[in-house]
């Protein structure tokens, strides 16, 4: 009987890691979930835990939890995040802003994500304390 109720808690817990992953809101959902309730590191796990060709470059993992953890050490507690700027490219793909609050300062997250079949995945993750000229003269182009 043990036996049989770890399976379904497992087959439960990795069919709804597979739900979320249907959409990119979810995977953006669950990322700043996990950030908000269990800390950076383990968002950036979930989120390189997406792409089984990115999750194994622990380097790559390291070096963001490292600059994340010293960025966030100075700019005070998490408030919350917001959309800035999200634009899908196709069916298949998308890249977002999102500007995460603390009350020093926000952070700016960007994603790239592609669905290359049923499940969205992360291609590129960064972060920043500001928007790049890029990103301002895209969102200023949106408003207008």
């Amino acid at each position: 009987m043990k036996k049989v109720f770890l399976i379904l808690v497992f087959a439960l817990s990795v069919n709804v890691l597979f739900a979320q992953n249907t959409t990119y809101q979810g995977v953006v959902e669950e990322f700043f979930s996990l950030y908000e309730n269990k800390g950076p590191n383990e968002a950036v796990d979930f989120i390189f835990s997406t792409n089984k060709y990115l999750e194994s470059n622990q380097d790559q993992v390291t070096a963001i939890k490292l600059k994340l953890g010293t960025a966030v050490a100075v700019i005070g507690e998490y408030t919350g995040y917001e959309p800035v700027i999200v634009k899908e490219i196709g069916q298949s793909m998308m890249q977002g802003t999102y500007m995460v609050k603390y009350l020093r300062q926000p952070l700016f997250f960007t994603f790239i994500m592609y669905k290359p079949e049923k499940y969205w995945q992360i291609q590129t993750l960064r972060f920043d304390d500001k928007l790049s000229e890029e990103q301002i003269d895209r969102f200023t182009n949106i408003a207008d």
